[in-house]
């Protein structure tokens, strides 16, 4: 069984601690980083709400929620979060997501993070998950590439699929299976 933190060529991908409120406020707070989320631009107490709540999933046993902080190696700055969700009525189903500080952006970071999370979610025996989605709303095209560079596949166009903002808004859904992961 893999523990974290997750090592890639440039990220490390880790539990969230405390004090990393202040850099993930830096971007959280940015509207044209959140101009796609359900949530956001945040307060402070938002952020701060948010890493309580991040750590406080890291204690669940068995763990259904991975909220990972982005760290760029060469720097050792946060650069973002990714999160590996497993579904509540189906375990072996996960929501992948990510947000990305806005000087990461265009670097193939996201990407390399998301391969790292998704290969976590299908490759450790303890999340027995068969099938990783994610959803981005239509006009994220820098997330859907992000997807499709992971080797997601266009499954679904859902109109009106959630609330943001008080304005209806809908998503692209696209997954991935464990057998066309390893056929990859």
């Amino acid at each position: 069984m893999m523990v974290l933190p997750i090592e890639t060529p440039r990220l490390t991908l880790r539990d969230y601690r405390e004090e990393d409120w202040v850099q993930v406020h830096a971007y959280a707070r940015d509207l044209e980083v959140t101009r796609f989320m359900d949530w956001g631009p945040n307060s402070e107490a938002d952020t701060r709400s948010f890493i309580s709540q991040a750590m406080a999933s890291e204690q669940q046993q068995p763990r259904k929620l991975f909220e990972l902080a982005v760290i760029f190696n060469h720097t050792g700055a946060l650069i973002g979060g990714v999160t590996l969700k497993l579904g509540e009525s189906d375990p072996h189903s996960a929501e992948l997501g990510y947000t990305f500080h806005r000087l990461a952006w265009g670097q193939g970071l996201g990407t390399e993070a998301a391969r790292a999370l998704i290969e976590f979610g299908f490759g450790f025996l303890h999340l027995k998950a068969r099938r990783v989605w994610a959803k981005c709303r239509p006009e994220n095209i820098g997330s859907y590439r992000v997807m499709k560079k992971v080797g997601m596949r266009f499954e679904e166009y859902l109109q009106n699929d959630r609330t943001a903002r008080g304005q209806l808004v809908d998503s692209f859904l696209c997954g991935l299976t464990r057998q066309e992961w390893q056929r990859r």
